[in-house]
């Protein structure tokens, strides 16, 4: 039976919703990277990029630098995805409002870069890279909220990892399959492990 995105961290017990938001937030930048590989994604990954305004004295690195499949257009991309945190405030994106608790200089700057990417020297691998724009990766959205965020902020795009799991499991992606059974084993061996102490 299909579950939805946001039912596997919000219940009716916050203890167990945090302990799975903290548990799938160990890999889930590894999903992101899953899609990114398949050839039916928008986009490719490039590695993490670093950013750096001409005023700053150091860079600050980001999460991806996503290519444009279509284009070769490259965007930084970071990613929030805060399922369970301060009441499940953050859980699906509704309103630019929801940024504003980002205070670092790093996601300030990413969502600055949107906009003002010229004023940037960003390098991915260690090498000089053009940059387009911004892209922001959250949990989950609703239409309305990728909207309004998207028409603030300036970003080229916003993914969601709710969509982003569809589409590898639409596409049955080998990765992501093995990425999940990898760590499912992981940890039944942990927790039967726990049981065999001596």
């Amino acid at each position: 039976m299909p579950v939805k995105f946001q039912n596997l961290f919000r219940s009716i017990n916050p203890p167990r919703d945090k302990f799975l938001s903290r548990l799938f937030g160990i890999f889930n930048e590894e999903i992101v990277r899953c899609w990114c590989q398949d050839n039916q994604a928008l986009y490719r990954d490039l590695g993490r990029p670093t950013i750096k305004p001409a005023s700053y004295p150091r860079g600050f690195t980001l999460d991806f630098a996503f290519q444009s499949k279509s284009n070769n257009a490259v965007y930084v991309g970071e990613m929030k995805c805060e399922l369970e945190y301060e009441n499940y405030r953050y859980l699906m994106l509704e309103s630019p409002a929801q940024l504003d608790h980002h205070r670092k200089d790093a996601f300030r700057l990413f969502l600055d870069i949107a906009q003002n990417a010229k004023q940037y020297i960003v390098t991915v691998g260690g090498k000089p890279q053009f940059i387009s724009g911004s892209i922001l990766v959250w949990g989950s959205y609703t239409e309305s909220g990728r909207a309004s965020v998207i028409a603030k902020y300036g970003l080229h795009d916003i993914l969601s990892l709710e969509s982003i799991i569809a589409d590898l499991l639409a596409w049955e992606n080998k990765d992501f399959i093995e990425l999940l059974d990898k760590y499912q084993t992981w940890s039944n061996e942990l927790f039967t492990r726990l049981r065999e102490m001596e």
